[in-house]
């Protein structure tokens, strides 16, 4: 049987950092860079730092819509393709569902991923966890999520699941120090091998 991993979306398997700071200051009420970033400390739905009015939020995501590009999973896409040849893969993102899945058939990245839980599914991270866990009859401790922000890794924390937390997505490696994950990374050959060790 395959040891399953979950990804997070933005800054983990898409390069969206510059693409989210953009719409944030167009869209968000006065925000700044601390804002932003504090925003995905937490729940971004849950505990949310930035502020914006009901037809922003809307404009926000049809615009991301527009700017998602294949070139925002070209660093990640060979990886990825690697570790679904060992793995069961799965993604678990507060991102629209309909935005990741068409940039992954875009990309043929899609059967890849046995599972793509975004905003739609539920808004917390700990609750699509749990969703995985109970249709793959797979305990928490068998299960590894990587994710490049605070709030994920204290999600995963919440279910008792590892973490493997990359600095080249929104956060630095002190930032997601402060989540205690099993492991910080800073690319993605750092990152396989991690994996490697994990399920040996």
């Amino acid at each position: 049987m395959k040891n399953h991993i979950i990804f997070d979306f933005d800054g983990v398997i898409a390069d969206t950092f510059d693409v989210n700071w953009a719409l944030t200051q167009k869209h968000a009420i006065e925000p700044t860079l601390e804002d932003f970033l504090a925003h995905h400390d937490g729940n971004v739905y849950e505990e949310p730092k930035l502020r914006f009015h009901d037809e922003a939020i809307h404009l926000f995501f049809s615009e991301y819509r527009e700017r998602m590009l294949p070139s925002h999973v070209a660093v990640a896409e060979p990886y990825i393709r690697a570790l679904a040849e060992t793995y069961t893969l799965h993604i678990v993102s507060s991102n629209a569902e309909d935005v990741m899945t068409t940039i992954l058939e875009v990309t043929d990245l899609r059967n890849c991923f046995t599972s793509v839980l975004g905003r739609e599914t539920d808004r917390s991270k700990v609750a699509k966890f749990r969703m995985i866990f109970d249709a793959y009859n797979v305990p928490a401790s068998d299960v590894l999520f990587v994710t490049d922000t605070l709030g994920d890794i204290r999600e995963a924390n919440t279910v008792g699941m590892k973490t493997i937390a990359e600095t080249f997505g929104f956060h630095s490696a002190e930032r997601l120090a402060l989540g205690n994950p099993y492991s910080i990374v800073a690319n993605w050959d750092e990152l396989t091998e991690t994996v490697k060790k994990i399920f040996v």
